[in-house]
């Protein structure tokens, strides 16, 4: 029996499939979620950027694999066909808003699943929180999702590369009111302190995309587009602000067409202020923002102006 040419490649790619599970197509519920290989986060020279790009030549995989496997082997590189964790049935059925227990219950839960080795996370060094001003270390992160009909949950369990311990933090979507509602927290033991405009500096829309700060700063691309998948399908939501911690007067948003496209009171994404400049300017300088597009010298312009002036 002869083969031709064109059946034995596709022979070959199966075995390579099945020998190399990390490059065969995953599903997340009933899509599947084609991985795309991680493009380098190259700055762009837009000048936003406040510090350099941060020099992580030194900093190697093997550091990577090292630091990162410090929080348990067994709690991380896990298989996996659904990049979100299920999670029970809410127990009070109906609800129409959660308590705030109830949200500091569901985050204790996941950090549980995490520490028991029954969450999926992705495990990279995070692109805009290693280019922060004042941390400028790389800053290692485990991150994982779950949900359930009432909520979307997320895992942060994150260090510098300098720190001895772990922290904890979570995010809880509350879909049971129409916008979701957002709530973002420490978890230190059975301790919950939810935080508001200290995250809100990052987060103006919920959990941010998955961006390495460099390819092979991240254990598995599979499970990045899997879960950045379901981070872009989120919904339209609204940040919780605790009662000790209220909202400033931000000023006025960013009112550039460009932006506006997503980020507008009545689009996909909540508006943009002065106070979450840092992840605009990490952002749009390693071509992450626009999505599809890079802004003209003009806009960079524009934007630069807009993040500079004086409230």
């Amino acid at each position: 029996m002869r083969f031709t040419f064109p059946f034995v490649w596709k022979i070959a790619l199966l075995l390579l499939a099945l020998l190399l599970p990390e490059l065969s197509p995953r599903l997340q519920g009933d899509e599947e979620i084609v991985p795309v290989h991680i493009k380098p986060a190259i700055p762009t020279d837009t000048g936003l950027l406040r510090e350099p790009p941060l020099d992580l030549t030194k900093f190697t995989r093997q550091d990577f694999d090292a630091l990162s496997s410090s929080v348990g082997v067994d709690k991380i590189h896990k298989k996996w066909t659904d990049a979100v964790t299920p999670l029970p049935p809410h127990a009070r059925s109906g609800a129409l808003g959660l308590t705030e227990e109830e949200v500091k219950t569901y985050m204790r839960q996941v950090r549980d699943l995490f520490d028991q080795g029954l969450a999926v996370p992705v495990s990279d060094v995070g692109l805009i929180s290693t280019q922060e001003d004042i941390i400028r270390r790389p800053m290692l992160n485990h991150i994982a999702a779950f949900a359930n009909d009432t909520v979307r949950v997320y895992l942060l369990v994150q260090k510098t590369s300098t720190d001895k311990n772990w922290g904890y933090f979570s995010i809880v979507q509350d879909l049971t009111v129409d916008p979701p509602l957002d709530y973002f927290a420490e978890i230190k033991g059975a301790k919950v302190k939810f935080e508001g405009t200290g995250c809100y500096k990052c987060h103006s829309s919920g959990p941010l995309a998955i961006h390495p700060a460099r390819a092979d700063l991240v254990n598995d691309e599979a499970l990045t587009a899997a879960i950045n998948h379901h981070i872009a399908n989120q919904p339209r939501s609204r940040f919780f602000f605790p009662p000790g911690d209220r909202q400033p007067d931000y000023g006025k948003p960013l009112e550039m067409k460009t932006c506006t496209k997503c980020h507008d009171e009545d689009g996909d994404r909540a508006p943009l202020y002065r106070v979450h400049s840092h992840p605009i300017r990490v952002l749009v300088d390693f071509g992450h923002m626009p999505p599809k597009h890079r802004l003209t010298a003009e806009e960079i312009t524009e934007l630069k102006a807009w993040l500079e002036q004086k409230p």
